[in-house]
């Protein structure tokens, strides 16, 4: 198992992570500006959502194979 062994999984958890933060940022706009309680409500757990999925998607080894 070289280098690429976990590639698509990180490819996939980062893509996932960096729109989840995105859709964070809409409505976290739309929460300050249009709807102030349900785009806070929606805004959060995006942001907690992609946290854990940003932070495994650019940690140095892999979760899956052990390395």
């Amino acid at each position: 198992m070289g280098a690429l062994a976990c590639f698509g999984e990180k490819t996939t958890s980062s893509i996932v992570g960096f729109i989840l933060f995105g859709v964070g940022i809409v409505f976290f706009f739309l929460g300050l500006t249009v709807l102030p309680i349900f785009g806070f409500i929606i805004s959060l757990p995006a942001f907690a959502a992609s946290y854990p999925l940003l932070r495994s998607a650019f940690k140095e080894a892999c979760e899956y194979y052990g390395k």
